[in-house]
């Protein structure tokens, strides 16, 4: 086995545990009629009903600037990178649910930007 083959299935085994852990919230909110609470309390902010599907919300930077994000886009190596240090930092048992990165706003724009670039090249392919 391939020394970053296992790098590679231990990024894929946290973002599959992020993503079970916030789709289990989601769906417990769900049942319940409303959205789940960032804080985990009755009262706190609610996840934005701005955020169209198949998006979340990141928060990046000192500031804590908010962006919408595809969820397509978590799996990307460069956006797994950012995922892999916003775990290092904060860790995924942070009372604040929030999904915050711990970047430069304009290096995350960058990342961003060049995910974009790589769907697109790939959609393109397949038209």
């Amino acid at each position: 086995m391939k020394a970053g083959s296992s790098s590679r299935r231990r990024r894929f085994l946290n973002l599959r545990a992020f993503l079970h852990a916030w789709r289990k919230l989601a769906a417990a909110q769900a049942a319940a009629g409303e959205w789940a609470h960032l804080d985990g309390g009755v009262g706190g902010e609610a996840i934005p009903r701005d955020v169209p599907r198949g998006h979340t919300v990141v928060y990046v930077g000192e500031e804590l600037r908010r962006h919408v994000v595809r969820v397509s886009s978590l799996d990307h190596p460069l956006f797994r990178e950012l995922l892999d240090r916003a775990r290092d930092e904060y860790g995924f048992a942070a009372a604040d649910a929030r999904l915050c990165i711990p970047c430069d706003e304009d290096v995350f724009l960058a990342v961003l930007c060049h995910v974009d670039a790589d769907r697109e090249s790939r959609m393109a392919l397949c038209s």
